[in-house]
């Protein structure tokens, strides 16, 4: 797996990541600007259509906040959770190269027509972490989490991926879809990457 996405070496030597493109959100039909910052020391950024009045979110370590129209607010447990997975899931195939992470074996999985394999990963403050493995390409194609959600039970939060480009010799995927079960929640299509560029401590610490 390690190889299909340009070889341990390669992969080790990621410490940040900066995401930048457009984003469509299917329940409220708006479209546009997307920006992560990622940083291998259990820090996440995300700004959704900022110029719009979205959203921010920051994760920092064990802490999150949500930077919205009322202003810096800390996010309540369940989006903590949801956040340290996301946080989790972006970590890949990275976290795989230095042990951050410990993997199971899950089985064999048909999905949307390919034969995938399954690897569990068990998080600290967030539900378990499924992935599928193109069997062919030997790339994660889909990560998952089922969240609790009191009264209303337990849910799936999942995204899919595709059309992989590399950046200095390691492919990422350019084109992110978000499920909430069977509910397409958003796609997220990715115009820049740039790996290991210096980020602002200033952006992942409440102002």
């Amino acid at each position: 797996m390690l190889k299909a996405y340009g070889g341990a070496e390669a992969v080790r030597k990621i410490i940040s990541v900066t995401a930048k493109g457009q984003i469509t959100e299917f329940l409220n039909g708006k479209e546009g600007n997307y920006t992560r910052y990622f940083e291998r020391s259990g820090k996440l950024r995300i700004e959704v259509m900022p110029e719009q009045g979205g959203e921010i979110r920051i994760l920092n370590g064990n802490h999150g906040w949500h930077v919205g129209s009322e202003g810096l607010t800390p996010v309540s447990p369940l989006v903590l959770q949801s956040m340290i997975y996301q946080y989790s899931y972006l970590d890949l195939p990275m976290g795989l190269v230095d042990g951050s992470f410990k993997v199971k074996y899950g089985g064999k999985q048909r999905h949307n027509g390919r034969d995938t394999y399954l690897l569990l990963i068990e998080l600290k403050n967030a539900p378990r972490l499924s992935l599928l493995i193109d069997m062919k390409t030997r790339l994660i194609v889909r990560v998952s989490a089922n969240f609790a959600m009191g009264m209303m039970g337990a849910g799936e939060l999942s995204t899919e991926y595709s059309d992989f480009h590399a950046i200095d010799g390691v492919l990422f995927p350019y084109r992110l879809i978000n499920f909430a079960g069977d509910m397409k929640l958003s796609e997220i299509v990715l115009g820049e990457i740039t790996i290991n560029r210096k980020i602002s401590s200033e952006l992942f610490a409440p102002e």
